[in-house]
């Protein structure tokens, strides 16, 4: 190891005092065509999967890059934490690299380990979900890049009578509080690099993923294997906002995170729904699939008779076209896009359209 480099000579610029600071870089790849960066790393002392975070998220803001996986790699005399110590951190990390999978579900999960098998008890509905999401190989993955062990995981559901009144009960409390969380979400300014906090707001920061603990949605999910492809024979009718002169950058889902900012997807609704608020207004919840990614929308009518009929416009359009401000929900424990602009657009699939050449 006389030959490598350590992440605090590589990385001068970035400031922590964890152990991370120590261990050497074996090896750096970056795949060009995703714009992800590998790296390997090798170290005589424990890192805390917060620590890991923190790296990956100052590589991401510093080089621009969309991903970067780190991959851990101890010497013998290290003594590693076990998965069942580290299965909280494991969520919030995962929530926080994969918010659009939404990991934060199983941070209630009891998980037993057997072999090389690890059974995640879920006392909560969405175990299908996650699955569809494919989750549980993103999960494989993680550990074994961090505790450089194969496991198999396997997601299950043991909810009792009492927790699904629990959960009936949070959800409604979640749902109270959720237009004040979503009108602050839509205020925030565009966020600018910046140099890194302090450790202390990193934690806060990190440790905000299990502030609470949201509810599946219950609607079919659309796989992957079937795109939304579409040309561009379109015609608009707004549903809900006015035409606007500005350009929002129009993006696939997968691309989306928690700084996207102001932006546009477009899409096949997959559900969609009204609730009256506290205060009397309508809070529309509907997720939108575009072949790359699936996520949450919210907008809000002034009351629930205006909220039911956009609503009612919404699952009759054969695809939507919203426009709003992204950022992580932290009462979701997701992105999610609070939409200000909704358009009912109609397209002709490619498919079709390659069939009628």
């Amino acid at each position: 190891m006389e030959n490598l480099k350590k992440v605090k000579e590589v990385f001068s610029d970035y400031e922590t005092q964890s152990n991370i600071q120590k261990a050497n870089i074996e090896k750096m790849n970056l795949i060009k065509k995703s714009n992800i960066l590998e790296i390997t790393l090798q170290s005589e002392e424990y890192l805390e999967i917060k620590e890991i975070w923190y790296f990956e998220s100052f590589l991401i803001k510093r080089f621009q890059f969309s991903q970067v996986n780190i991959i851990i790699k101890y010497s013998e005399n290290v003594e590693i934490n076990s998965i069942e110590k580290e299965w909280k951190n494991l969520i919030c990390y995962m929530t926080h690299k994969y918010p659009l999978m939404k990991p934060m579900l199983l941070l209630k999960s009891i998980i037993e380990i057997k072999d090389n098998v690890i059974n995640v008890n879920m006392h909560i509905r969405g175990a299908d979900f996650l699955k569809a999401r494919k989750l549980d190989k993103e999960l494989e993955k993680v550990i074994r890049n961090i505790f450089g062990k194969t496991y198999k995981v396997e997601l299950y559901e043991k909810i009792s009578t009492d927790e699904v009144n629990e959960i009936e009960r949070e959800n409604k409390k979640i749902l109270e509080e959720a237009v004040e969380h979503a009108k602050m979400l839509a205020k925030i300014p565009e966020q600018h690099h910046e140099k890194d906090s302090t450790y202390q707001q990193q934690e806060a920061e990190f440790n905000q993923a299990s502030s609470s603990i949201p509810l599946p949605e219950e609607s079919s999910y659309m796989p992957e294997e079937m795109p939304f492809d579409i040309d561009e024979s379109i015609e608009e009718n707004y549903i809900m906002g006015k035409p606007s002169k500005a350009k929002e950058k129009q993006i696939e889902i997968k691309e989306i995170n928690a700084e996207s900012g102001r932006i546009t997807i477009e899409g096949r609704i997959i559900s969609c729904e009204c609730k009256e608020t506290k205060s009397g207004k309508g809070m529309l919840v509907f997720e939108i699939y575009d072949g790359t990614g699936l996520i949450t929308c919210k907008s809000f009518a002034k009351d629930l008779q205006e909220g039911n009929n956009i609503c009612k416009k919404i699952k009759e359009a054969k695809a939507i076209k919203a426009t709003g401000k992204a950022g992580l929900d932290t009462y979701a424990g997701d992105v999610t896009i609070i939409a200000n602009i909704i358009i009912t657009t109609r397209k002709r699939s490619a498919r079709n359209a390659r069939g009628s050449r």
